[in-house]
């Protein structure tokens, strides 16, 4: 179990995307939060392809088992490589439909091996700035 049986794990799943490390990590880890990581190309993708998803529903429930995790958050960001960036959309809202439409599937997915398990979604718009890269997380209701 837990060496902190005060603090709320939740099970993050995140993009490998170099441009998002560390900030999503401090923005999610905010208030004493904890989170077990989920670090895969594409993010959830892994998570709605059947070659991989029982991988990845294992660890959910390690995450339970060892450290109670109360909620997953689903994550997406844009301009994402693993769905071929930005370009292979024809426009943003083309592109954000595929990130709810992605998550939404991935949801279904985690409520279908954990009934009552809480989950978030959140797309994750990018942009350069003046000390690299800053992330945007937006919360996606589904």
């Amino acid at each position: 179990m837990s060496s902190d049986p005060n603090k709320i794990v939740k099970v993050l799943f995140a993009c490998i995307d170099w441009r998002l490390h560390p900030q999503l990590e401090n923005y999610f880890i905010a208030n004493g939060l904890g989170c077990d990581l989920c670090v895969t190309a594409g993010s959830v993708k892994g998570l709605i392809d059947p070659a991989t998803q029982n991988y990845l529903v294992e660890q959910i429930s390690i995450s339970k088992k060892l450290h109670n995790c109360q909620a997953v958050m689903l994550t997406m960001h844009l301009d994402c490589g693993a769905y071929g960036g930005s370009a292979a959309f024809a426009d943003a809202a083309a592109e954000i439909a595929n990130c709810t439409g992605q998550l939404k599937q991935a949801k279904e997915i985690v409520e279908k091996n954990f009934p009552g398990l809480p989950v978030e979604a959140y797309i994750i718009g990018l942009e350069h700035g003046q000390n690299g890269w800053d992330i945007k997380p937006s919360q996606v209701q589904l």
